[in-house]
């Protein structure tokens, strides 16, 4: 058996774009004899490729969701439907790919039995896209897996494999290849890392691991293997070249008359220093390389100096543009490869920095001239190379008439302007220079600029972080001036059990923490940084959406919360403080310690500087005080609690930016939750969650307009447009392998409500959090003059002002469940509402086995007794949504 994955001709990678699903289903469904979908809702090739080009959506950021894979049989292999079926579950799970949209396609058309496989990489209910990383070695482990599970023969592949006894199989490396790798490993060789290849791109050299030859390896190992002890082995490489050095825990290689080193197991791994060690004893140290004195230079005929025009002093400064010179300099000056052969010695480690030609000529380098001691062709091509290097803007020759007339038209001809000459020379460089700046492209200039911009922005940087610091050391000084007045006390003070000194030590450690709080370092503080299109979203949904968030994640004003009392939350919950509790402590005025009594349950508190931490004795939940309300209003969210908390501590409530003109505002794009809406499958054409949850499929096809079939056979609750009953988002309910969706609402959707029910003849509206519970009551009761109402959660200010809304001229009731949090929806409800009365679901059906905590569960418990009412009829008069 043999898999391909598919791969468009002349790009790089698997896959394809969002707009490949289409001809790519198309194809393979419309050529198939079999065909079966996997996580998605259509029936035909259309629908199926429209619907996985919308999920891919979900994920802005990858660029190829199409995956298209093929597999096949020997042509005297002729698998059944089944088998092909089977292989192509068995090759989609072990990718990782069973959530995932997918359309498998037999096909008959050729003599060799084969199937596709057209996956969609994101994920329809996370939007995460799947790794592609290692998939032909997954996809080949899986053709032997299926080849060993069905029985077929052994196809060839780019990896060996082994079968172990409990059938499982465990590919491995083909032998000639791992016995290359061995031999390298061997060697020392290995891979280059991405530093490697950094520095090679950088410097356009070799790293001195990866530029050893084969022969130098061997002549390295002859060393170690002929010497008997460590003075031997130091001599032996001393002839080569090289020093054998301990360092750290290892040992590295050094080229001497240079400062590269490599570790020295890059020469292979029995030579590290644990290796030796075992042959020739503990490490005895080189001695030192006695180097030979270097000779006289002559004595200079000829100078050259150079000047930095204003305009390029800066740039110059640049950290970078230093870099850059010494890399230019150390890596070799950019000059004619002719002259580059006359040099016979470079010594940049001596000063002046020394560069030797063949003739003995001498060049020297000075830092504010450079000389050298001959007039030649290639010493003047080698001074010029080095004042372009330096970054000098035009250079000045001093010596000989000869030499000053050919070094300064020669610069002149590399472009380098020439001063301080005679006339009738400066003309003659001057027109050089004009024609070549005649002749130069626009596109030089424009690059040449934008690299000094570069480096004064770089220069800029380096000014500004040296301002910094010495704002940074300013305020280091004066920070150690205020605080050693008091060290200088508490070093006074003796270590003494004296009431005096310890208040006096007391109230010094005090000013020390203020004072250190004082100059806190300002990196260290965080703060919340505003968008940047703040004052184009000024006055809009986003911008105060924004704005809401900001303050509702203030750290400073939950930190002060975190301050309250814990007696004023204590007894806001209804506990007592019982200073003489039977498992009390030792501490009865309560300064640190206190307990706390509601009922049979405990809480003890704990002061912890200036917060408060408690803990229950019954349920152990513990935390601050924030978490003590939190407790005792579950449901509640952090934002319910700091509303709470500016209540109890007196302040007033953020105030969000002014709406525009309007009581309500589209969002600006929805369109995505709307396409995939419009693309799910009626609820007629396949059985869906809220049929296996207990609910009539009469129930279903009688809001057939505001529900629809999901993924995973799940159900979706439309969301609409309180004024125009526009689609804006819809909520989902599904559950898959006993897991049920975390992720309630459509992504990129807009949660107003979900109406189930005509509005325009309803005299009563019911409210849920969930459209399942608002379904099952809609069943219980069979009312027609009642709208069912899902919020999907929470309360918005969508949410609200759709409640509001249908709320007027009508009876309204909460159908929240019948536990605490659906008591705090409640009353969230209440107070937007006041006229909503409760009507909770029953805890328990007489006659049913479990008790019930919503309208779902009671729907459930009644079908068990037998005592549903009749579903509606499906001749009922249809919903219709209108504006109430």
């Amino acid at each position: 058996m043999i898999v391909e994955i598919i791969r468009k001709p002349g790009e790089k990678g698997s896959g394809g774009t969002a707009e490949a699903f289409l001809p790519g289903v198309r194809y393979i469904w419309q050529k198939a004899a079999h065909v079966e979908t996997r996580n998605l809702a259509a029936t035909e090739w259309r629908g199926a490729a429209t619907e996985m080009r919308l999920v891919s959506e979900l994920n802005s950021r990858v660029q190829k969701p199409y995956y298209h894979l093929a597999a096949s049989w020997h042509a005297q292999e002729q698998p059944t439907d089944a088998h092909q079926m089977a292989a192509a579950a068995h090759l989609i799970k072990a990718l990782g790919l069973e959530d995932h949209q997918a359309v498998i396609a037999l096909h008959r058309d050729k003599a060799q039995a084969h199937f596709h496989i057209v996956v969609n990489t994101v994920h329809p209910v996370t939007g995460k896209v799947w790794s592609k990383s290692n998939d032909h070695m997954r996809v080949e482990k899986a053709c032997r897996e299926i080849e060993v599970l069905q029985g077929w023969s052994h196809d060839r592949g780019q990896f060996d494999f082994d079968i172990t006894p409990d059938g499982s199989v465990r590919l491995k490396p083909s032998p000639d290849a791992y016995e290359r790798k061995k031999a390298a490993r061997a060697k020392g060789r290995r891979p280059k890392t991405s530093g490697d290849r950094k520095f090679e791109k950088s410097t356009g050299f070799e790293t001195f691991e990866h530029s050893l030859t084969d022969a130098l390896r061997d002549r390295f190992a002859a060393a170690v293997a002929t010497s008997p002890d460590w003075p031997s082995l130091h001599n032996a490489l001393l002839a080569m070249g090289l020093r054998y050095d301990k360092h750290g825990s290892g040992a590295r290689v050094l080229l001497l008359g240079s400062g590269e080193h490599l570790k020295a197991s890059a020469f292979g791994a029995k030579f590290s220093i644990s290796k030796l060690q075992k042959r020739f004893g503990p490490y005895e140290a080189p001695p030192p390389v006695q180097e030979a004195p270097l000779p006289t230079p002559p004595a200079p005929i000829a100078g050259m100096s150079g000047l930095i025009a204003e305009k390029d002093r800066k740039y110059t400064s640049a950290s970078s543009f230093k870099l850059t010179l010494l890399r230019r300099i150390y890596c070799g000056i950019h000059v004619d490869p002719l002259v580059a052969e006359a040099i016979k010695f470079v010594g940049f480690a001596e000063v002046p920095p020394r560069i030797t030609l063949r003739d003995t000529t001498t060049i020297l380098d000075h830092g504010e001239k450079v000389t050298t001691s001959g007039d030649t062709k290639e010493a003047r091509a080698i001074m010029i190379a080095m004042a372009k290097a330096k970054g000098w803007s035009s250079v000045r020759f001093r010596g000989p008439p000869d030499f000053v007339r050919a070094a300064s038209l020669e610069a002149a001809q590399a472009g380098l302007p020439v001063f301080g000459v005679p006339e009738d020379l400066q003309a003659k460089c001057d027109a050089i220079l004009a024609r070549l700046r005649a002749q130069e492209t626009s596109i030089e200039d424009i690059a040449e600029g934008v690299q000094l911009a570069a480096l004064e922005a770089v220069a800029d940087h380096d000014a500004a972080r040296a301002k910094s610091a010495q704002a940074r050391a300013a305020r280091d000084a004066e920070k150690a001036t205020n605080l050693k007045e008091v060290e200088d006390v508490l070093h006074a003070l003796k270590p003494d059990k004296d009431p005096v000194s310890r208040a006096i030590k007391r109230v010094a450690r005090d000013e020390k923490r203020s004072i250190t709080a004082a100059f806190r370092n300002e990196r260290d503080r965080t703060r919340a940084l505003p968008p940047r299109d703040t004052e184009k979203l000024a006055g809009s949904a986003k911008g105060r959406r924004i704005v809401r968030t900001f303050l509702d994640h203030d750290e400073t004003e939950l930190a002060r919360m975190k301050e309250v009392s814990i007696d004023a939350i204590a007894s806001l919950c209804g506990w007592t403080f019982t200073p003489r509790h039977k498992d009390g402590h030792n501490d009865p005025s309560g300064h640190k310690l206190r307990t706390y009594t509601r009922g049979a349950e405990t809480i003890k508190a704990t002061r912890k500087g200036p917060y408060w931490v408690w803990t229950n004795n019954k349920t152990g939940k513990s935390g601050s005080v924030i978490d003590l309300w939190q407790a005792d209003n579950p449901g509640s969210t952090l934002g319910d609690a700091r509303k709470a908390f500016r209540q109890i501590m007196g302040t007033e409530v953020p105030a969000p930016l002014p709406a525009r003109d309007g009581s309500y505002e589209a969002p600006r794009d929805h369109t995505q939750a709307r396409r995939r809406w419009e693309e799910a499958p009626y609820i007629e054409d396949r059985r869906t969650y809220a049929e296996d949850r207990g609910i009539a499929k009469a129930t279903l096809q009688r809001f057939r307009k505001s529900v629809r079939a999901g993924v995973y056979g799940g159900i979706y609750f439309a969301h609409r447009h309180p004024e125009t009953g526009d689609i804006l988002g819809f909520e989902q309910a599904w559950e898959k392998h006993g897991t049920r969706n975390t992720a309630r609402f459509a992504k990129d959707g807009v949660k107003t409500v979900s109406v189930l029910g005509d509005p325009k003849t309803a005299t009563r509206m019911v409210v849920f959090e969930g459209g399942l519970d608002a379904l099952a009551l809609a069943e219980l009761e069979a009312r027609f003059d009642t709208i069912y109402v899902s919020t999907g959660g929470g309360f918005g200010q969508r949410t609200e002002l759709a409640l509001k809304t249908l709320a007027i001229g009508r009876q309204v009731c909460s159908g929240f469940d019948n536990d605490r949090a659906g008591e705090a929806l409640h009353a969230q409800l209440k107070q937007l509402l006041p006229i909503v009365e409760r009507h909770a679901p029953h805890k328990r059906i007489e006659g049913a086995t479990r008790p019930c905590k919503d309208w779902l569960d009671v729907l459930n418990a009644m079908a068990e007794r037998g005592k549903v009412k009749p579903a509606c009829d499906v001749d009922a008069p249809p919903e219709e949504w209108a504006t109430p």
